[in-house]
């Protein structure tokens, strides 16, 4: 038969192997939560770190927008300027062509309207022409030299020499 001391202590055994189980969970429960407070630490950490780089993210990308405002401003006003200056230019060309268009054609009716020289006896018409096409090319060289001796503006100069590339 069964002795209640023998159950009362078997009881007491089971217990105890509890007991001591439930310690041992206790223990290795706690050094997770140890690990877990650590972690906790360290992400509190990231956070304020990721908070405060956000923070310096939102203010650059304010200032971009303040700088790429500013630039886009300054662009369209060059855009406007230069808009400006080409139709200028535009109308400069077209009154250039006029007014070459114009002497081109003065130059040929003086051409036209030239009596033609009486040649002295024993001189050919040829010796005239080589003649005149080496005192041309003379007088075509010492005005070039003048023109540039001259103080002229670059737009002059370059008027000059378009009207010089059109002949």
């Amino acid at each position: 038969m069964l002795d209640i001391s023998n159950i009362e202590l078997g009881f007491n055994i089971l217990v105890a192997i509890l007991l001591v189980a439930t310690i041992v969970y206790a223990v290795i429960l706690n050094k997770k939560l140890d690990a877990l407070r650590e972690a906790k630490a360290e992400m509190e950490g990231l956070i304020v770190s990721f908070a405060e780089t956000t923070a310096k993210a939102e203010r650059s990308l304010a200032e971009f927008k303040t700088h790429a405002s500013n630039t886009g401003s300054g662009l369209k006003e060059n855009t406007l300027k230069a808009d400006g200056i080409l139709s200028d230019l535009s109308y400069l060309v077209d009154r250039a062509e006029v007014v070459a268009d114009r002497l081109e054609e003065d130059l040929g009716l003086a051409r036209q309207n030239s009596p033609e020289t009486v040649l002295p006896k024993g001189v050919k018409s040829g010796d005239v022409k080589k003649d005149k096409a080496k005192s041309s090319n003379k007088a075509t060289s010492s005005s070039k030299e003048g023109a540039t001796k001259k103080d002229l503006s670059p737009a002059a100069e370059d008027l000059l020499k378009t009207l010089k590339g059109m002949r």
